[in-house]
Parts: C-alpha cells; sequence; structure tokens
C-alpha cells in the first residue's frame, strides 16, 4: 500500500463498523477526503484524539482497495478555546460544515486549509465570535466562487436605494424591488447589513464590530443552503441562538 503525510483538519466524524471512526477531513495536500481511523472509537486508542472535529493533526495514510486509512496521526492543535465555550463551539462547527458542504472532493486547495486555520484561530480568540464567523463565510464565499453581490442589484447593477432592500440565493445577492418579482426566494434585509457584508471583503482579519451580526448571519444562510442544495444543521442551530441572544 502507497503511503502519503498530509496535514489535516477534521470537518466530520461518522461511526462505522464496531470500533471504526469515518473522517471528513480538509487537508492541506489533497483538499477534501474521506479517511477511516480504525479503532478509534476503542478505549485508549491512539487515533482518538486526532478523529474528532476541529482537531488539526499530521496524518500518515495508506491507500486500500476501497478506503484511505490513517495509519499514524500527530497531533498539531486541538483547539481547546473552542471546546470550553459553547458559543464559539457552535460557531466554529457552523463553518467546518460549511467547508465540509461545499469544498470539492480531492482537489488541492491549499488556500482553503489556510483559511479554515485561520478561521478557527480566529474564533478562538476574537472577542466576539459571531463576527469571525461572518468574516469567515465571506471568505469562503469568496474562495469558492459563491460570493453574492451585495451592494449592487444583480440584475440591473445599480446602488441599494431601498431602506429594507430584497436579498435573493437564486439571484445571487442584492435585487431592487422592481427586480425581486422574478425571484420567488426573495427576502426583505436591512441596507447596513449588506453594505456591512460588502465591506467585508476589504478585511485581511475580522473586524472587532459588526452592526446587525446576527442579522448578517441569518441572511448567509440561504445562500450556503441554495449552494450545498442540502439543509445545515450546525448552521441554523448558530443562527437561532445569535437570533435569541
Amino acid at each position: 500500500m502507497s503511503e502519503q503525510i498530509i496535514h489535516a483538519i477534521v470537518l466530520r466524524r461518522r461511526d462505522s463498523g464496531e470500533s471504526d471512526r469515518r473522517l471528513t477531513v480538509l487537508s492541506e495536500e489533497r483538499g477534501k477526503i474521506d479517511v477511516l481511523a480504525k479503532g478509534a472509537r476503542k478505549g485508549g486508542s491512539r487515533l482518538a484524539g486526532v478523529s474528532d472535529p476541529l482537531s488539526a493533526a499530521v496524518m500518515n495514510l495508506a491507500s486500500g482497495k476501497q478506503n484511505l486509512f490513517i495509519t499514524q496521526a500527530q497531533p498539531l492543535h486541538s483547539f481547546r478555546g473552542l471546546r470550553t465555550d459553547f458559543e464559539r463551539l457552535s460557531c466554529a462547527l457552523a463553518l467546518v460544515e460549511l467547508f465540509a458542504a461545499v469544498l470539492p472532493v480531492d482537489e488541492p486547495v491549499p488556500e482553503a486549509y489556510a483559511l479554515l486555520a485561520l478561521s478557527l484561530h480566529h474564533l478562538e480568540s476574537h472577542a466576539k465570535p459571531i463576527v469571525a464567523l461572518i468574516w469567515s463565510e465571506v471568505r469562503l464565499l469568496e474562495l469558492s466562487g459563491f460570493m453574492p453581490q451585495f451592494d449592487r442589484c444583480v440584475a440591473t447593477d445599480r446602488q441599494i436605494v431601498e431602506g429594507e432592500p430584497f436579498l435573493s440565493p437564486q439571484a445571487g445577492g442584492y435585487v431592487s424591488d422592481q427586480a425581486a418579482t422574478s425571484f420567488t426566494d426573495r427576502y426583505r434585509t436591512r441596507a447596513e447589513v449588506l453594505y456591512g457584508l460588502a465591506r467585508l471583503s476589504d478585511f485581511d482579519e475580522p473586524p472587532s464590530n459588526m452592526k446587525f451580526a446576527a442579522e448578517a448571519l441569518a441572511d448567509l444562510l440561504p445562500f450556503w443552503q441554495h449552494v450545498a442544495d442540502s439543509q445545515l444543521p450546525a448552521n441554523e442551530t448558530a443562527v437561532r441562538e445569535f437570533r435569541h441572544a
């Protein structure tokens, strides 16, 4: 069996067989892939600590007939600050759910791995983790090629004129009242939210604060659901939690 060493962050895990775990990881070298951690659910397993979501590790992989197996793993970062704070953990799980949902399989995207690692550090340390999450989501939208047009109408290219403009995932962003009638998935938001989302692209790191952050996070969710073409339970939970905070 051929072997490869990768630097990876665990996006999600599923139980497999009696004691194994099947992991979806984002690696610097191979992009998003599925790997099998045999025996990871057994007490004292050397792979147990690196098979949890949000774990970062150097992994040795062996290729079997149908699966990639982890043969060795050296932990790099456990992001302990995320695991001891419910709000930060909720944000981090929502973010890795998006990476798992929208990135292509087995296509190296080193920029995506770097963005995820940087984003998790920001979520661990930022005074307002929701702001770090929104910034990370916007950067992922840019990187994956799904960035909506927030500050100009996608149909007319005119700037926002309404105080409560429409957004439409089907259209790809802001649509004026006149153009919005063509899109059944349209919904209202605040102009201030759209201006804030549009400006985030100019920041190399999350800003210290963001007005209407809970509304901005909620406005992004339908776009992710449209891109992923699936439900996103961790993101839906995060939106509910911040809306009722």
